[in-house]
């Protein structure tokens, strides 16, 4: 479904609720209660739409029939009347809409399956020490960046942990860490093997802060504002990028160092996991 920045996540099915609470529109927001209020608007009309399985496209223009016109614009690239796509997926994931798998190239919609709910009294507390748990050290910009929200939302989540954080410094900067969390990033291992991740993810991001100066400029390419590549990461430092062409099967691979044989063996399979994971034949591996 659609959740962390409206971009679509594996959530397991008895936490839709939790994603949906924790990700819900804040009056403090950018858009504030005019976009909160506009999320409910079009989120209701996809529950009333969206009984079966349906093509997005079906979704999309039933939802500007049926919405406040002043939701409703004129899109050049689709020559037609839509809610703008981050309206559209915010809805989507406070309907709960599933994205099923396609038909005829076209994205299905799904209702939200019958699975009961876990039970979350804090989802955005929840969620916050999740990405702790995950992510280690880290600050209330760093986390407001990865949620793409507003800084209010956050500056209240942060202040209502205020009394279990303490401050950290890594490489001269300071970042807040839950107190119960410091004897497992005291004692965990060091970054070993080889990942293929999207440019996007905070990982691939964090580790072009902390590499060495060589490979940051190479890594420059990971950041393009349009079709960046994903980071080859070798033992936690970013060690080349990646690309995966569907349409070629090809998945290229650009190395900045010399790797090991077994580490190569490891992008290798990595990245044909990248294609066959998504039910595609297994690619062509090109280094470059």
């Amino acid at each position: 479904m659609w959740s962390v920045r409206g971009a679509p996540h594996a959530h397991r099915a008895s936490q839709l609720d939790l994603i949906r609470d924790a990700f819900a529109p804040l009056e403090s927001d950018e858009g504030g209660l005019r976009f909160v209020e506009a999320v409910q608007e079009v989120a209701d009309a996809m529950g009333r739409i969206v009984t079966s399985p349906i093509p997005k496209g079906d979704v999309s223009r039933e939802v500007a029939d049926s919405v406040s016109s002043s939701l409703v614009q004129h899109c050049e690239r689709c020559r037609a009347r839509h809610v703008s796509d981050g309206l559209f997926r915010a809805a989507g994931r406070q309907a709960q809409l599933v994205i099923g798998p396609k038909e005829d190239r076209a994205t299905m919609l799904y209702p939200r399956p019958r699975v009961k709910q876990q039970k979350i009294a804090h989802p955005r507390g929840h969620l916050l020490g999740a990405y702790f748990r995950v992510n280690g050290p880290t600050s209330r910009t760093l986390y407001r960046d990865w949620q793409e929200t507003g800084t209010t939302g956050v500056g209240e989540l942060w202040d209502e942990l205020a009394g279990h954080l303490v401050q950290v410094q890594i490489d001269g900067k300071r970042f807040d860490l839950p107190e119960y969390l410091i004897d497992s990033v005291q004692k965990a291992e060091p970054a070993d093997g080889v990942a293929l991740v999207p440019r996007t993810t905070r990982t691939c991001a964090r580790a072009t802060a902390h590499c060495s100066w060589r490979t940051r400029r190479a890594a420059r390419n990971l950041f393009k504002a349009l079709s960046g590549p994903g980071a080859l990461l070798v033992d936690g430092e970013i060690a080349g990028t990646w690309r995966y062409r569907r349409t070629d099967a090809e998945v290229t691979i650009e190395a900045f160092v010399k790797l090991r044989s077994d580490h190569r063996n490891a992008a290798v399979q990595a990245a044909s996991a990248v294609a066959t994971s998504t039910g595609d034949d297994e690619p062509t591996i090109i280094w470059s």
